[in-house]
């Protein structure tokens, strides 16, 4: 993503870093990223979309990439609070295409069923709040003291790509190494697993239903985190959603195909082209 010059803004609960491209008088895409990666995830992406003519932002969330990672508590309601915070900070009006990966996903629905009338619509990619393949039991991970030892030992094995693109997966691993490198990353992802719902969120979809908002979803039959059953719950909840599984691709399908998620920015801006 060709970004303009290294950009924060300070909100409520710290200073975020954000990229932003495109012409200005475009219409606006908001790119949220996933729980363990930030903005750099949307390199390939940001680049078609902004070649499309979009004004395109994508913020690095509280506790991931050059943000500011706030000793809080990281659930639904503090991603909305940023997300809204955020949106009049950098002087978006109208309302914005969110496209959301994996957790970004979620939060992105979540955030459009509370603040409708700032959301055009919402495109999905992989996302999390509907099923994931394994039931979360955080285990010893709820437990104060012990969780967090726990986590300090096996949060970097379970933060990193794991995506059948080499090129893909050895940037990603880069790019997680080097946020983790500032103090407070791992505490903010055993904070978001503890307090964020990365399944179960069927409310939020059906209230996008209800509102009527345009959504589109990208699912794959090769990611070891979403199953495909997802895409099924999703059909129900949102019975007007645009759903495709893609079969040659990951959990990590913004990186490998950013073509197709640029596809269904345009086809859910512009419908009739």
């Amino acid at each position: 993503m060709v970004q303009e010059p290294q950009q924060f803004v300070h909100l409520s609960q710290g200073r975020v870093h954000y990229r932003a491209a495109g012409p200005h008088d475009g219409p606006v895409v908001v790119l949220i990223h996933g729980f363990s990666f930030g903005s750099w995830c949307f390199n390939y992406l940001g680049p078609l979309l902004e070649d499309a003519g979009y004004r395109v932002f994508a913020p690095d969330l509280y506790g991931r990439g050059f943000s500011d990672r706030p000793a809080v508590r990281h659930d639904a309601a503090l991603y909305n609070q940023m997300l809204a915070e955020f949106l009049d900070a950098v002087g978006v009006e109208g309302p914005a295409t969110l496209v959301g990966n994996s957790m970004g996903g979620a939060i992105a629905v979540d955030f459009a069923a509370h603040y409708p009338g700032q959301v055009r619509g919402v495109v999905l990619v992989a996302t999390t709040g509907l099923r994931l393949s394994r039931p979360l039991s955080l285990g010893w991970f709820s437990v104060p003291l012990i969780g967090d030892l726990i986590w300090r030992w096996m949060g970097p094995d379970i933060t990193i790509s794991h995506s059948s693109d080499p090129v893909v997966r050895d940037m990603a691993n880069a790019a997680v190494r080097q946020q983790a490198q500032i103090p407070g990353y791992y505490a903010a992802l055993l904070s978001t697993l503890r307090h964020f719902p990365l399944d179960g969120m069927g409310a939020s979809f059906e209230t996008l239903s209800i509102q009527g908002t345009p959504v589109r979803a990208l699912f794959s039959l090769n990611d070891p985190l979403i199953p495909a059953e997802s895409a099924e719950v999703l059909a129900e909840l949102i019975p007007r959603a645009s759903i495709k599984i893609f079969e040659d691709t990951s959990h990590d399908l913004v990186m490998e195909r950013p073509e197709l998620v640029a596809e269904a920015v345009a086809a859910l801006i512009l419908p009739d082209q």
